[in-house]
């Protein structure tokens, strides 16, 4: 007869062993973490302290593989943060830092000249700017055509007009608040923001003078992440994925990042 002692044992050294081998499954089934910087909220884009938006969400599934963990940042921090080594990614930059590792275009805003119909002002060109307060994010200047590069870097006379605004919800109110301001950004936030404020489309005209569309990118330390992220992005245009957040987050744009 085996002691009573001994089977106890026995069952304790299984019991180990089965806690050991779920343990180590558990271990290898564990995603790596990845530090991700992302704008502060631009509904319908970023939203509820980035945890949703579409920008979010297309970064999560196409990193489904990753954990990851969202910091929120003013746009100008966010493109030098992957080279500052603050973050593993940045989202929404401009190719141009030393040491990143720049996605395929991943995002795409329609941004437009707004200005209130009660002004009448008339915007048909770039140059009509001239002598108007222009309300714009971030390094604005930079990435919407040379000619308004020219008009507003910070060499030109026409920068006293110009003023960046890093919390777009902010710039959206001063707008609203001011006389002979125009506002350069994207057609959705500005809708967003402005029915939070009571105003409506009705009350302002919207002035194409700018590409159909500006292009954003995902910036990377590593290039092994980089290529999982494109490789993830394509198969999302290419199962309907990317199309399916664009209409629950109810953005339209002329050209999306799938074409």
């Amino acid at each position: 007869m085996i002691p009573a002692r001994k089977i106890l044992n026995g069952y304790i050294g299984v019991v180990l062993l089965l806690l050991a081998g779920f343990g180590h499954q558990a271990r290898a089934a564990e995603k790596p973490e990845l530090l991700v910087a992302i704008s502060l909220d631009i509904p319908p884009f970023v939203m509820d302290k980035a945890t949703g938006g579409l920008e979010v969400d297309i970064v999560r599934q196409a990193l489904r593989d990753y954990s990851l963990r969202f910091i929120q940042l003013p746009y100008e921090e966010l493109q030098t943060a992957v080279q500052r080594k603050r973050v593993d990614v940045s989202v929404g930059v401009q190719p141009g830092g030393d040491g990143v590792h720049y996605s395929a275009d991943f995002i795409n805003f329609v941004n437009y000249a707004i200005s209130k119909k009660t002004e009448g002002l008339r915007i048909g060109s770039v140059a009509d700017l001239r002598g108007h307060q222009v309300l714009t994010w971030e390094n604005a200047y930079l990435e919407l055509g040379g000619e308004f590069e020219a008009m507003f870097s910070p060499q030109s006379p026409q920068r006293k007009n110009y003023i960046e605004v890093a919390d777009q919800e902010e710039q959206v109110r001063k707008f609203w608040e001011g006389k002979n301001r125009v506002i350069v950004i994207d057609q959705s936030i500005f809708l967003y923001f402005s029915g939070k404020m009571g105003h409506g489309i009705n009350e302002v005209n919207f002035h194409a003078i700018f590409p159909p569309v500006t292009n954003f990118k995902v910036g990377f330390r590593d290039a092994t992440v980089r290529n999982r992220f494109n490789e993830g992005l394509a198969a999302m245009c290419g199962n309907g994925e990317y199309a399916g957040l664009l209409h629950r987050y109810g953005v339209v744009v002329k050209q999306t990042a799938c074409e």
